[in-house]
């Protein structure tokens, strides 16, 4: 398994979050049973794959600090939701908040499977006299909704056609 690293801006970093910044912020959630009785390779795991996925699915506001770095973040002018500028030589809290969220959620089920996205929440299909219908706002989405808030602020969804503007 690769070793985790969080280093900011690191042409090696794979992780937003490290196991203990993951462990603090479950200290003060509730329903974090699939965290804690998760194993160290699997929260590392986890971690990391919530890294990709949401490099993946973000088009993150402002720019990488520089090229060479692994991960998207850290990034320059990217302003908090009060319009103050994080800094752009750290990961800010909200992210490492967010991969660790994600990763729980990872750790619980791969919501990257289709049969998770597809065709879960049928609401009606018929066939012959059978009818069932797909209802797809009961089908689960890739990125749990309570990670999207966390991110909300700093992205928008790839592949919607909006386009991210930086804000200065």
């Amino acid at each position: 398994m690769a070793r985790l690293v969080t280093t900011a801006g690191s042409a090696s970093a794979n992780s937003y979050c490290s196991i203990s910044e993951a462990e603090d912020y479950f200290i003060d959630r509730l329903h974090k049973s699939d965290w804690s009785g998760a194993s160290g390779s699997e929260k590392q795991a986890g971690l990391i794959w919530a890294t990709r996925l949401l490099d993946e699915i973000c088009d993150w506001h402002g720019i990488k600090v520089t090229d060479a770095q692994a991960l998207r973040w850290p990034r320059n002018y990217v302003t908090d939701p009060d319009g103050y500028l994080l800094e752009s030589d750290e990961i800010p809290v909200f992210l490492k908040r967010a991969t660790a969220e994600f990763a729980m959620y990872l750790i619980a089920e791969d919501r990257t499977l289709e049969t998770n996205r597809g065709l879960m929440g049928f609401k009606s299909i018929k066939v012959d006299v059978i009818s069932l219908t797909i209802d797809k706002a009961k089908a689960k989405k890739l990125m749990p909704p309570s990670v999207w808030t966390m991110v909300r602020p700093y992205a928008a969804y790839k592949g919607t056609g909006q386009r991210t503007t930086v804000r200065v």
